[in-house]
């Protein structure tokens, strides 16, 4: 089985996103600023990435992909709309399907949840609806094979200060969660798999997931859990920490200089992470 992992793409704004009823949100003003001097400049070429993204799939098939969300910058209506099909359009080409959740930027304001919702309806199946609690459906479940199931949290949300960029998984969701492990059909499984947004391992105030230590507590003396996750645009792989859980980071697909996504091939216990580098405009995946 191969696995394809990636996220954090924040495709270019599209012409016509910018509506002064939407700019005007206190959080998209100073935001705005800062990426007309910096940030916009690193994921200028996002929309390229990801096209070369469905080259490199169409020459290497992926069995399932795994997508950890912020398609866009601003979590604006035009950029929602615009981004999903390109986004839907490199998950199709997984050969058995997707699973998705969503980034902080897409849930940038409360008014872009609700659009979220209505364009980026697809990677949302969950074979246990009767285990969501929280806004969106979550937690979601995904067996991925008979040995490998895939469950998803909800760590973004939306926040009125710029500034603030922290997750948090919601103490419903989170107590869900539980449930859901202790069950032998799930948590019994060689691969369990828990797709996030946030860093599960990386507590913070204004970048990080505020109840991190929270989460630890559930996942500590857990057997075969793999976690995996965007939001910090370097990819990496380590343990979390006091545990021999490894932490999958996918990265940015799309900003200059560390570009990345991540495919796995569980085999003995581990998910045998490969790192995809981009170079003149295609993707190639170090020798494992």
């Amino acid at each position: 089985m191969r696995i394809l992992h990636f996220g954090d793409v924040h495709l270019p704004l599209p012409p016509g996103a910018m509506r002064l009823s939407e700019m005007l949100h206190p959080k998209r003003l100073p935001a705005l600023l800062n990426f007309w001097a910096r940030r916009g400049t690193k994921y200028r070429e996002g929309v390229g990435k990801l096209n070369a993204l469905g080259a490199f799939l169409r020459a290497h098939p992926a069995d399932w992909i795994l997508y950890g969300g912020d398609s866009v910058n601003f979590g604006l209506r035009g950029e929602l709309i615009a981004a999903a099909p390109r986004i839907s359009s490199v998950l199709e080409m997984a050969r058995k399907g997707a699973v998705t959740v969503p980034g902080n930027h897409d849930l940038y304001t409360g008014r872009s949840v609700k659009d979220f919702q209505r364009w980026f309806s697809f990677g949302n199946r969950n074979e246990r609806p009767e285990v969501a609690v929280a806004q969106g459906g979550f937690p979601r479940v995904r067996f991925l094979s008979e040995e490998v199931v895939c469950v998803t949290l909800s760590s973004s949300l939306p926040h009125l200060a710029f500034w603030n960029s922290s997750g948090r998984v919601p103490t419903r969701e989170l107590e869900a969660l539980k449930r859901v492990l202790d069950d032998p059909e799930i948590g019994g499984r060689p691969y369990v798999l828990i797709l996030t947004h946030y860093p599960l391992d990386e507590a913070g105030f204004f970048h990080g997931l505020r109840n991190a230590n929270e989460v630890a507590q559930v996942l500590h003396g857990r057997k075969n859990l793999h976690l995996l996750n965007g939001h910090n645009h370097a990819p990496y792989s380590r343990f979390l920490p006091g545990t021999d859980i490894p932490v999958h980071c996918a990265g940015s697909l799309s900003k200059k200089g560390c570009e990345s996504f991540l495919v796995y091939e569980p085999f003995g216990g581990s998910l045998n992470p490969r790192r995809a580098r981009y170079s003149k405009a295609a993707w190639t995946l170090e020798e494992a």
